[in-house]
Formats: structure tokens, C-alpha cells, sequence
């Protein structure tokens, strides 16, 4: 038995699924931004998405919203390094103004070379989503029409230069500014129980943390997770988060369950599929390769 579920563990590593080098890279960048604001005991609700404007199949999604003093703010976080700086307009090969809506980022590196990467500005994607969510809270209770909409891009590294675009009334800052920008962007007024109910119900992708401690998103297609050996249904839509610890020598792995109602289970399961549909192309996920599943809210789940 030992040599059975040493190699039956082994054989599902060939069916790991990676996340790509910009799934990665954001992760780490969001979870600095998520402990500074969770430590500040703000209102803040995470990785928020909503239907594009533009697309039906695409989603605007934003890295924080932050409920303060009765003042919403979509924040977005960049851990760009080196110089960022606008993109320039020539005309006849003269300068004639600067691309608002585009930005450059210069690296240098330890020998000296340089690269250029031209971006789209993330202040204007940062005020598209915060169009798009007033538009849709509104549509679900117009007292949002009493509450003001900031937007703030964040940059992480006080090491990078955003001299060129930096601006505190605009909202482009670091994130060792964000404390005071909330505080004297906001209102005086106490924020409202029914907002926090609601922007609660804001739709997020369902996130898997693979054995590799690798985030992937997407949209988790059964209501109902059925775990084999023991038989247990496990119903999504009562489920915060499933933490998955792993034993080489056992066939059977231990899962914690916490539910939204902040109770807890523990039991023992040896064989488990999530099937998670990633923008349309479905992944199935081994229950060995999982470490994590972070259940999203249920309005993009099929009932």
C-alpha cells in the first residue's frame, strides 16, 4: 500500500497544472497589498471582477476595494520596477504632447542595458472599473448615489521612479502613501451596514493554490464537490476556503474546511476532482496537486 499511493501521488504530478508568469507575479503583489490593508482593519474586499463593458465573455476586475469613511475606493496595485514614465506623441519627428492613456517602463539592467516596455496606463483601466461599479451598485440600490468613487493606482516599490506620473490629487502614489490618501480623500461619515452587505456580494473568481503554492483562477463549474472515500458532498455555496495537507505515504488526504458561517470540519479523502473553467478553457485539477481552493462568490457559478 505505501508504494501504491507513493506512486499514485507521483503519477498525478504529471497532470499538474502551472499558472502562467503573469498569474504569479500579480499574486505576490496583491498579497503584500492585502496584509497592509487587513492590518490597517480597513473594509476591503478583494479581487472583484465585473462583466466588461466592451466584451460579454471578458471581465474588468480590480485588486481591492476599500469601503472608508463611507468613500469607496478601487484600488489597483503595480510592482513595476525601474522608471515609469508617459508615453510621448511626435509630430514630423517633433515632441508634441504625452499619451495619458499609455505609460513606458525602463529597466536597467546590472550590465547597463536598457528595455523598454509600452503599457497601458493602469489609472485609466482603474477608472474604468470604478465607472463600471457604480453603474452596477447603482443599478442595485440607488443610495450609492450618496457615496463618492476614488480611484488609486499603488505602486510597491518606493524604488521605482514614477516622478514622471506621480500624482497624489490624481491618485498614482506608493503604497506608503495610501494611508493618508484614504484618510483625506474620504468623508467624515461612518460607513453604512446595507453598502457593506452588498459590495460583500460582489462577484470574484474562485482561486485554486496548487502543491506548487501557485495561484489559479477562474470560475469552479459543479455547485457541489464530491469527495470519494469517504462519500461527502460538499456544497460550495456554504464554503469559505478548503485547506489540504498532504502526507507522501498516504493515499488519503486531510482536508479542513471553513464555512462562511466561520465553522470548521475536518476529515480524511482520498480521491477528488475540481473541474475549473479558466476564460473558457476547462482545467481539472487532482486532489495531491491541490493545496488550497478559495471558494469565490457564487453569482458566476451555474445553479
Amino acid at each position: 500500500m505505501f508504494l501504491f499511493c507513493v506512486f499514485k501521488k507521483l503519477w498525478d504530478r504529471l497532470f499538474l497544472i502551472e499558472s502562467n508568469n503573469k498569474e504569479l507575479f500579480g499574486f505576490g503583489a496583491e498579497n503584500i497589498l492585502q496584509k497592509f490593508l487587513i492590518e490597517k482593519n480597513y473594509k476591503v474586499f478583494f479581487n472583484r471582477i465585473l462583466k466588461s463593458p466592451y466584451n460579454k465573455n471578458h471581465f474588468l476586475e480590480i485588486d481591492a476595494i476599500c469601503y472608508h469613511n463611507n468613500t469607496i475606493f478601487c484600488i489597483e496595485m503595480k510592482n513595476y520596477k525601474g522608471t515609469v514614465y508617459y508615453a510621448a506623441n511626435f509630430k514630423n519627428d517633433t515632441f508634441d504632447s504625452y499619451k495619458e492613456n499609455r505609460i513606458i517602463q525602463l529597466k536597467t539592467d546590472k550590465h547597463l542595458n536598457q528595455t523598454y516596455k509600452e503599457l497601458p496606463n493602469p489609472l485609466y483601466k482603474t477608472i474604468l472599473f470604478t465607472k463600471q461599479l457604480k453603474k452596477y451598485l447603482l443599478h442595485l440600490d440607488n443610495r450609492f448615489s450618496t457615496i463618492k468613487f476614488i480611484s488609486v493606482v499603488v505602486f510597491l516599490n518606493l524604488s521605482t521612479n514614477i516622478d514622471n506620473i506621480r500624482s497624489f490629487d490624481d491618485g498614482v502614489i506608493y503604497l506608503s502613501e495610501l494611508d493618508k490618501f484614504l484618510d483625506q480623500k474620504s468623508g467624515n461619515e461612518k460607513n453604512n451596514s446595507w453598502a457593506v452587505q452588498i459590495l460583500e456580494q460582489l462577484p470574484s473568481f474562485d482561486k485554486i493554490i496548487t502543491i506548487n503554492n501557485q495561484p489559479i483562477q477562474g470560475i469552479i463549474k459543479n455547485n457541489i464537490i464530491a469527495c470519494h472515500r469517504p462519500n461527502i458532498e460538499l456544497q460550495l455555496k456554504n464554503i469559505k476556503t478548503i485547506n489540504i495537507n498532504h502526507t507522501l505515504t498516504s493515499c488519503k488526504s486531510k482536508l479542513k474546511i471553513e464555512y462562511v458561517d466561520f465553522t470548521t470540519r475536518e476529515f480524511e479523502c482520498q480521491k477528488l476532482f475540481i473541474s475549473l473553467d479558466k476564460f473558457g478553457t476547462i482545467q481539472t485539477h487532482r486532489l495531491s496537486n491541490i493545496k488550497k481552493i478559495i471558494v469565490g462568490t457564487h453569482t458566476l457559478r451555474p445553479f
